[in-house]
């Protein structure tokens, strides 16, 4: 952080950031109903474990199309109007799947739920672009991603206790009853830096924030597409996104059908590797800045932190397929979330290192489209392969070598900053030369 800022823009830096983990929190605690009312859905709707699969699927399909427009909608209109409402609907919609009694209306729910959730992740890229400066984003970004650690650590009990107690049904109403609280606290408190009095001195360090950049319009989001750091970094996504939804759907169940965990024993040992997610989320952010301050170039100091983080995952992912205690499995999968979620904090982190920052929240989208299209196939292809085996080893051994080809995608075809100004074309990953907008 630039020592010569005020401490009133200190505070204002990190009330915003603040605001927006609490709202992926939310985000996550909505998303992981499914996940806690697994077992219970099913025996109430007579689904398969590829039935259960089949609704996260819908909800990441639907999640990662919707992200595509949401990040020019972010550029264009703001973090503090977007992810207020749509925590409002997403948080309706949360509330009416406990209301359907049929398979299909609960898809379909799920499907809203996501359409209206997609603002979060590129809301909080755009709000940490405009509220720091590009060597100072490593942190910040660190802290947003613990958002959906959190949600689900706190959740996870949470949820437990209402699903023991009332049913998963009930559940989803009173989950989604909080997320409209929760809005009104987002309404209340968040501002965007262009609504705050700042000092000078505040206004020199964000002024590169400000500098005139390439508008943020349909033609020019267009040409994203051209650069072959944002093709690295969709398959990248796409990668990471497997496993990171491979754990976030099937942890709970992993528990309770390959190591016979009670539902409400679960509860309490799935906060383990949540909580080592916390940490290794806040510890990547760390390092991505202290690499960045230590004078290696921004790009790569984003990119030596996910890089690594996914090979070490991938590393303990492998041996808790191959390991058929319990306690050596909880240790094993707390190791590997904590990796992952290391290296998440990188690839967030350069976003803003990737993108214009006029663009900065439509690169977090299309990145995120590419993590969502594994999040649909990983939720279905772990519940296929656990209903052919009967085990979640082989599930386990493919989301390594998921990992494993993500740190080739970050490490390899990322490579240069994306530049839409006139004159400052990057190489194109499809045609050439980027054509001058």
């Amino acid at each position: 952080m630039a020592p010569g800022i005020s401490p009133g823009l200190r505070r204002m830096q990190w009330l915003a950031v603040g605001l927006c983990t609490f709202a992926i929190a939310l985000n996550y605690i909505d998303r992981s109903t499914l996940a806690i009312g697994n077992l219970k859905i099913r025996e109430s709707l007579g689904l398969t474990a590829a039935g259960i699969g089949a609704l996260q699927s819908g909800w990441s399909i639907t999640y990662a199309f919707a992200q595509l427009p949401m990040g020019l909608m972010v550029d264009r209109v703001g973090t503090r109007k977007l992810i207020g409402w749509a925590l409002v609907l997403w948080s309706i919609a949360q509330a009416a799947g406990g209301m359907f009694s049929g398979f299909i209306t609960l898809l379909l729910s799920r499907m809203a739920l996501a359409l209206f959730e997609c603002p979060a992740f590129p809301g909080a890229v755009r709000c940490v672009s405009n509220w720091f400066h590009p060597k100072d984003r490593g942190r910040p970004t660190g802290v947003y991603t613990v958002g959906g650690d959190v949600g689900r650590l706190i959740g996870t009990p949470l949820m437990t206790v209402l699903l023991l107690a009332l049913g998963w049904r009930s559940m989803f109403v009173v989950i989604g009853g909080i997320g409209l609280l929760g809005a009104l606290v987002w309404f209340a408190l968040y501002r965007n830096p262009d609504n705050c009095r700042l000092e000078p001195a505040d206004r020199a360090y964000l002024e590169v924030n400000q500098t005139t950049q390439t508008p943020a319009t349909w033609q020019n989001w267009k040409q994203l597409f051209h650069f072959r750091s944002m093709w690295g970094m969709i398959l990248g996504a796409f990668c990471s996104g497997y496993a990171i939804w491979m754990y976030g759907t099937w942890l709970p169940g992993y528990l309770e059908q390959q190591h016979h965990v009670s539902i409400g024993k679960t509860g309490l040992l799935a906060m383990i590797p949540l909580g080592c997610s916390v940490f290794g989320s806040l510890a990547g952010g760390h390092a991505t800045d202290w690499l960045a301050h230590a004078g290696v170039g921004l790009v790569t100091s984003r990119k030596v932190p996910t890089v690594c983080g996914l090979l070490a995952s991938s590393l303990f992912c492998g041996l808790a397929a191959n390991t058929h205690g319990l306690d050596g499995s909880l240790i094993y999968i707390s190791a590997s979330m904590f990796c992952l979620s290391f290296a998440q904090s990188g690839h967030w982190t350069l976003v803003t290192a990737i993108a214009p920052q006029s663009h900065a929240a439509s690169v977090a989208s299309i990145q995120n489209f590419g993590s969502y299209l594994g999040g649909t196939v990983s939720p279905l292809l772990t519940g296929i392969v656990v209903d052919m085996t009967g085990s979640f080893d082989l599930a386990l051994a493919i989301g390594a070598a998921a990992m494993i080809i993500a740190a080739f995608f970050y490490g390899v075809v990322v490579r240069d900053a994306i530049t839409l100004d006139d004159g400052e074309q990057q190489e194109s990953f499809v045609t050439g030369p980027a054509p001058a907008v």
